[in-house]
């Protein structure tokens, strides 16, 4: 009988954006990574919280502008409820209001700019997966 040695989490993503193309961008980056273990999409809220409950993501990324109800107030919602606490990533374009600071405060741990920040979703996997695995070693 031989037993495998798992290095790091296998994370659990849900992608929650309504843009297919921006859906399709993230999942591109995250083709191949070790860490993963599965990636889900959601286009709306409503989908989104479907797959909260059922799937219970380990990471969220989110955007702020989605068809009913926006991605602010799911963030309150994920953080309001106390049986999940999956580490949260605000990808989005409204950046130069005070969406960043009102994110932030809110709960989110990553807020990534669409036009820019792409670059540091493999490495936001890479942390999450060793945040996780450093978690259930210390249980």
């Amino acid at each position: 009988m031989s037993v495998s040695v798992m290095v790091g989490k296998m994370l659990k993503i849900l992608l929650v954006d309504d843009s297919e193309f921006i859906l399709q961008r993230v999942q591109h980056l995250l083709a191949g990574m070790e860490q993963i273990q599965e990636v889900r999409t959601a286009t709306s809220a409503e989908e989104a919280n479907q797959w909260i409950e059922a799937y219970n993501p380990t990471l969220i990324f989110l955007d702020i502008n989605l068809p009913g109800k926006n991605g602010l107030q799911m963030l309150k919602d994920i953080r309001s409820n106390k049986s999940i606490d999956p580490i949260v990533v605000i990808l989005t374009n409204n950046t130069l209001s005070g969406y960043r600071n009102e994110c932030m405060q809110a709960g989110a741990d990553y807020f990534l700019d669409k036009a820019k920040d792409f670059a540091s979703i493999p490495d936001i996997i890479v942390e999450t997966a060793e945040k996780f695995s450093f978690k259930d070693r210390s249980n």
